[in-house]
């Protein structure tokens, strides 16, 4: 009888030893299900789309530079309307590129009597040979260059301006000649842009 206790003893401790040891294996001691580490994601089989793992976060963007204004000059028909002379520069192949920027500045609103105020659209429209320069030195008119089918080649936005919207615009011009390094430039409509330097 002492024996048949002895190895109910016996037994019931191996089956607790047993318990404990499957126990420690899920946690260790004191964790928490907080604790646990993150699961993995995982991966589809191929050929099959997959849940993907969500994006770091990305670096906060750098603000990009803006264009540096040589000269600004208001529409003829409407001041809120500006035109931004952005770049005069000598160009491969003997020509010269001459880039601005047309500007709806915010704020500037029809009235309608007692009825609430709108915004007003701007209309903008020239002629091509109003698109020129001037060089001073040899007094000398320069138009915009075509190429070898009468293309022009230029880009120029006109038409209706809601208020805060813009425009690039650029054209290419013959270079003059290497001594001269002020010109005189003529967006349409807007007041021509006096003694403006070219850059090389």
């Amino acid at each position: 009888m002492r024996r048949l206790g002895i190895c109910l003893v016996w037994f019931l401790s191996l089956i607790c030893a047993a318990l404990a040891m499957s126990c420690s294996k899920g946690a260790a001691p004191g964790s928490t299900p907080q604790a646990a580490a993150p699961a993995q994601p995982q991966t589809a089989p191929a050929g099959q789309p997959g849940i993907q793992p969500a994006a770091a976060p990305s670096q906060p963007m750098q603000a990009v530079p803006a264009a540096a204004v040589i000269a600004s000059g208001q529409y003829s028909a409407d001041p809120d309307l500006r035109c931004d002379l952005l770049e005069v520069r000598r160009v491969s192949g003997g020509a010269l590129l001459i880039k601005w920027r047309t500007v709806y500045t915010p704020g500037g609103q029809a009235s309608g009597g007692l009825t609430a105020s709108s915004p007003k659209v701007i209309n903008y429209d020239f002629g091509w040979g109003d698109i020129y320069y001037i060089d001073p030195a040899e007094n000398k008119k320069y138009g915009f260059l075509t190429d070898s089918e009468g293309n022009r080649i230029i880009d120029v936005y006109w038409g209706n301006f809601s208020a805060g919207q813009q425009h690039g615009n650029w054209a290419k011009f013959p270079a003059p000649p290497l001594t001269s390094n002020k010109i005189s430039v003529n967006i349409p409509k807007f007041p021509p842009f006096e003694d403006v330097p070219v850059s090389q």
